[in-house]
């Protein structure tokens, strides 16, 4: 119904699950599906989008409509692979960077060529902060 629902979640062979529910126990089979799951309750199919929001935080920090990249939250840079002047196609991975203790791959803004890359591996980055300019 739009509202989040918290899951505990078990394994019980490759494509069989026990969740528990609100106190209730359900034996479930999942099929992942490019971003959603295909969940079969009881013969009652359901489709299911599950979001981390550490991930989507990072993932819409895409940038502006100019190729910006930037960080949506504090972290560290760990590898940069791109270099100037590098042509980019958008959606591909130009740098990661960990935050929350996880290493987030973030992607083109846009299709063009790496203007600038204003930061260093290792380096530190504040919320907000830029990134990589692509043009």
């Amino acid at each position: 119904e739009g509202e989040p629902v918290w899951v505990d979640v078990r394994s019980l062979s490759s494509n069989v699950w026990s969740l528990l529910v609100s106190g209730h126990s359900y034996e479930v089979g999942l099929q992942r599906e490019s971003e959603n799951w295909n969940v079969d309750i009881y013969g009652a199919a359901h489709v299911v989008n599950a979001v981390d929001p550490r991930r989507k935080a990072l993932r819409l920090a895409g940038g502006s409509d100019q190729g910006l990249l930037k960080t949506a939250m504090p972290g560290r840079v760990v590898r940069i692979l791109v270099e100037e002047g590098q042509a980019v196609s958008k959606g591909e991975p130009i740098i990661v960077v960990e935050a929350m203790k996880m290493e987030n791959e973030m992607k083109a803004p846009t299709d063009g060529v790496i203007k600038s890359i204003q930061v260093a591996e290792g380096q530190a980055v504040d919320a907000g902060s830029a990134l990589i300019l692509v043009e």
